[in-house]
């Protein structure tokens, strides 16, 4: 904290005697390193000899390349050296270098340190994770806060009250200058249990009045310098009587500050105060490289605000200052009234199947800089969407949304999606709605003839069952179905039900045949005809000069055979054989006691084994079909696999159809 400017000469003093005996050290040897406040990195100019001592005549451990990092913890002074690198440099500085590439000297080279002519390096920059500031009171008279900012100075911490009835002359004024110089500003009340033990909420309420806190101000803090002759748990009680009662009148919870070795003694070192989330820690403690922190790292927290030096020079500010570091790049976590909002714009936007769409989502800021992390919930199935950027730290955000096409659109109807945005542990919300309507009628495939088996080829014709797919995401209230029978109207027929998908049809041999399907969805959509392929149904009886045969093969006059005859054979491995060209193709036999299996081949490969045998006679049986999606040249391949009281196979005809 700022005192009296006696006290400061006095540690000035102390401090100039203790500098004026190091020099008196220090020129006792020549060589005696001039050690560095603590490690630096240094960076390779040009490729540099590592040795093992600060001489030119040392021996070279190693070759580093340009650019690599050093860490040296100390310069020496050493022989004379020069080089040129980049520009010719010389000098007698060497640096004590203790770690090469991120890697210790010790493990690269088995020693402590190595040595290298520090002209050879600049130093590495290293960008800062604290913001710079300063805390002041009147002691420090009139501040010219515009050269403090220039300064590069982000916050001031202001004296605004002590004790009961005591407000800082100059807080009224550093609160207001400060302000309009952009600078964070908040008070600090400097506590006085040691003259008020028994009045904790009277010294907070007088805070209170005095202090004017409004959003955008940093949370007020609690300046713990004095004891008295109250005991630790006395203490401990003062103090959370007057944080709870500042937080009761503000809705904030004040920081404190304090020194490890005055918490240590006269607080037990206690973690209570940070564990009941008074978790922003001013930590004063000078002239180190890090500060101690007390209270079990304060609950886990660490340090917010450290005050690293009682006596800087900072433009604007005449004589000392003390110096304050904030732990971070952002004030917003520890800025009283930071907020923000989130909404979208429009509040609802239409968007058709298979279609894209975008929302603007406004970010409204209150003293809030961090950046904002944005997620979408509540999509339809099918749809996506993306977050530009999903981690903003501007003041909009694009929400674009695509309603995917096809079967995986989403179906029709309205969503309401939740935009939600995360940031310092707040949450906000905004809710949009998605109207996706729709415009597209559904997909209908081409209906497509084909063959079954376990059905029975009628003398008036062909059993063929035509099937198609209709989807849409709306869902398909109805589809229609019409045939042409010898290139002549289009016919509508029935089905079982407005949505079934296939019809099972006698086609009359050698007539050809086209089918054209349409659906309609849910929102009225209807599709176009889908036109499938023209087909013929062909018969090639089994006396046909196509039909090869192998092994003993017998002939029979059958009424009821499709053309009067059939073949059979008893054979184990006798087989018959008819290369064709179409899209289907069907053997046909009759069924029966006595009647065996056979394999059956299609173009060269297995499809399976067909027993023919049945408790009682069938003729034309449809006992094989195989179908694809187009003409093409094929061959069809039956072998007799006889066995023991089932020794026979039949060959009525072969069914195939014919696209085109």
């Amino acid at each position: 904290m700022p005192m009296p400017r006696q006290t400061r000469a006095r540690r000035r003093s102390i401090a100039g005697l203790a500098v004026a005996w190091l020099g008196a050290l220090v020129a006792i040897s020549t060589f005696a390193p001039v050690v560095a406040a603590s490690s630096s990195g240094y960076v390779a100019n040009c490729d540099v000899n590592l040795r093992t001592t600060a001489s030119t005549s040392a021996t070279v451990v190693a070759l580093i390349p340009t650019g690599t990092v050093v860490v040296a913890d100390a310069t020496v002074s050493g022989d004379p050296w020069s080089a040129v690198c980049g520009t010719s440099v010389s000098g007698s500085t060497w640096l004590a270098v203790t770690t090469v590439g991120g890697t210790s000297v010790s493990s690269l080279y088995g020693v402590g340190h190595v040595y290298a002519a520090s002209g050879l390096f600049h130093a590495q920059v290293v960008a800062p994770t604290w913001l710079e500031g300063v805390d002041v009171s009147h002691y420090q008279g009139t501040i010219n806060y515009a050269q403090v900012a220039a300064a590069g100075k982000s916050f001031v911490i202001a004296k605004a009250t002590e004790g009961i009835g005591y407000t800082d002359p100059s807080w009224t004024k550093n609160l207001a200058n400060a302000t309009a110089a952009g600078l964070k500003v908040t008070g600090y009340h400097f506590a006085r249990p040691d003259g008020n033990p028994t009045k904790p909420v009277q010294e907070a309420d007088w805070f209170v009045s005095q202090l004017a806190l409004a959003p955008g101000m940093i949370v007020p803090a609690l300046d713990l310098e004095r004891a008295g002759s109250m005991s630790p748990t006395a203490l401990q009680a003062w103090v959370g009587a007057w944080l709870d009662e500042v937080y009761l009148k503000t809705g904030v919870r004040p920081m404190i500050y304090t020194s490890p070795s005055f918490w240590h003694t006269a607080l037990n070192n206690t973690a209570m105060f940070a564990n009941e989330g008074y978790t922003v820690l001013w930590i004063a403690h000078w002239f180190v490289s890090a500060p101690s922190v007390p209270a079990n790292n304060w609950g886990g927290h660490g340090w917010t605000f450290w005050q690293y030096d009682d006596c800087g020079t900072v433009p604007g500010i005449s004589g000392c200052v003390d110096l304050d570091r904030y732990n971070g790049l952002d004030l917003t976590p520890v800025t009283v009234g930071a907020d923000f909002q989130v909404g979208t714009s429009p509040t609802q936007q239409s968007v058709e199947q298979g279609a894209a769409t975008q929302f603007t989502i406004p970010i409204q800021r209150t003293f809030f800089t961090l950046p904002i992390d944005l997620q979408v919930t509540g999509l339809p199935s099918g749809a996506q969407a993306s977050l530009d950027p999903a981690t903003n730290a501007g003041s909009t955000a694009t929400l674009s949304i695509n309603a995917a096409g096809g079967v995986s659109a989403p179906a029709a109807g309205s969503y309401p999606l939740v935009v939600t945005g995360t940031a310092d542990g707040m949450t906000r919300t905004t809710t949009a709605t998605l109207v996706v309507t729709d415009a597209a009628p559904p997909t209908v495939s081409a209906p497509m003839p084909r063959l079954y088996f376990r059905s029975t080829l009628w003398t008036t014709g062909a059993p063929v069952r035509t099937a198609w797919t209709a989807t849409d995401p709306s869902g398909v209230i109805q589809d229609e179905l019409q045939r042409s029978a010898a290139g002549g109207a289009w016919t509508s027929f029935g089905l079982l039900t407005p949505t079934t998908t296939w019809v099972t049809q006698t086609l009359a041999i050698g007539t050809k045949y086209a089918y054209q399907v349409r659906a309609t969805d849910g929102a009225a959509n209807t599709s176009d005809w889908t036109v499938g392929p023209t087909v013929t149904a062909v018969l090639t009886q089994q006396s046909s000069s196509s039909v090869t045969y192998g092994g003993t093969w017998h002939s029979s006059s059958v009424a009821s055979a499709s053309g009067g005859s059939e073949k059979y054979a008893y054979g184990s491995g006798a087989w018959v054989k008819l290369s064709f060209t179409g899209s289907s193709i069907a053997w046909v036999a009759p069924t029966g006691l006595g009647r065996g299996s056979a394999s059956v081949y299609i173009d060269g490969v297995y499809k399976g084994t067909i027993s023919l045998y049945a408790s009682s006679y069938h003729a034309r049986q449809i006992v094989f079909a195989y179908n694809w999606a187009t003409n093409g040249a094929h061959s069809i391949k039956i072998v007799n696999r006889a066995t023991s009281g089932h020794p026979r196979i039949d060959i009525d005809t072969f069914l195939r159809l014919v696209q085109g």
